[in-house]
């Protein structure tokens, strides 16, 4: 958890100095201590096991906002969402675990929708300049393999 806690800072003053790809960088790093730790830290500290994953998945969603970045943005309240779901369905979870579960999810339910309010038209326009760059792609590939 200490790894987790340096990468975070360090994460978080880059933010603060506009170095946001930095930023990104150093939260993935974060998530990746927690994620590594998560099994063994749980049983320890169920809350800040479960705190330090939800806060690095939102610190990256928020990076990448300041990248204008918004499809990845919104990919990290999704992977945040998908890894609580992930972990609440283990069967010897105890109920003590998934009400904590459940209300990290609530939280990161209210951060996404603020997001989605925010940058909703911004994620939808990159959608969809990313399927027209994916469909011109698919049709030049078509049309060099018909000639």
């Amino acid at each position: 958890m200490q790894n987790w806690e340096r990468l975070t800072r360090q994460a978080n003053k880059a933010h603060s100095n506009y170095a946001f790809s930095d930023a990104v960088e150093l939260h993935r790093e974060a998530l990746y201590q927690a994620q590594q730790s998560f099994d063994d830290s749980f049983h320890l500290d169920a809350e800040s096991s479960v705190a330090a994953i939800a806060v690095s998945f939102l610190n990256m969603a928020e990076s990448y906002s300041s990248l204008g970045d918004y499809i990845s943005a919104n990919t990290q309240y999704e992977n945040a969402v998908n890894f609580l779901q992930a972990i609440i369905a283990r069967p010897d979870m105890e109920e003590e675990h998934r009400v904590l579960i459940m209300r990290t999810a609530s939280h990161i339910r209210f951060e996404w929708d603020l997001f989605s309010k925010t940058h909703g038209n911004s994620v939808m326009s990159q959608k969809k300049s990313l399927l027209q760059a994916l469909s011109q792609a698919v049709s030049s590939a078509k049309a060099v393999v018909q000639h």
